[in-house]
């Protein structure tokens, strides 16, 4: 196994005196839907693809729930969804009201177990062309 990656150009746009060079970007292979991660962990234990199904869904339930009532979810081993907010900028607090404060993003912080898992990764150099 190992990650492709491939070399890509720096751009910088802002700066005077712009760095020259080029930083590694990895290339997926594409992406693993739900039945298929389903089939493949169903046909390492003893559940069914119906019933890692079913599991998963429960899962991405849960997960909206809990983040809705104001939790962060945390997964042994794979890491912690949570939430950040937004509102307009105002100068005096009691200009905040509950109804302006939206979602702004669900974050993703992995585990460190997961983490170090990728430590032992190899990589695989891929041409620009090569997707």
């Amino acid at each position: 196994m190992s990650i492709r990656y491939r070399l890509t150009e720096m751009k910088d746009n802002i700066s005077n005196k712009p760095k020259k060079g080029y930083y590694a970007q990895v290339v997926t292979k594409g992406t693993i839907d739900t039945p298929t991660l389903c089939q493949h962990i169903a046909s390492s234990c003893s559940l069914t693809t119906a019933d890692m199904a079913a599991a998963i869904i429960a899962l991405s339930q849960n997960i909206t729930k809990y983040l809705l009532d104001g939790y962060n979810v945390n997964i042994d081993g794979i890491g912690t969804f949570s939430l950040s907010a937004e509102s307009k900028v105002v100068e005096k607090a009691a200009d905040i009201r509950a109804q302006s404060v939206k979602v702004k993003n669900i974050n993703f912080r992995s585990a460190v177990s997961l983490k170090k898992a990728m430590t032992n990764s190899k990589f695989e150099r891929v041409e620009a062309t090569q997707r």
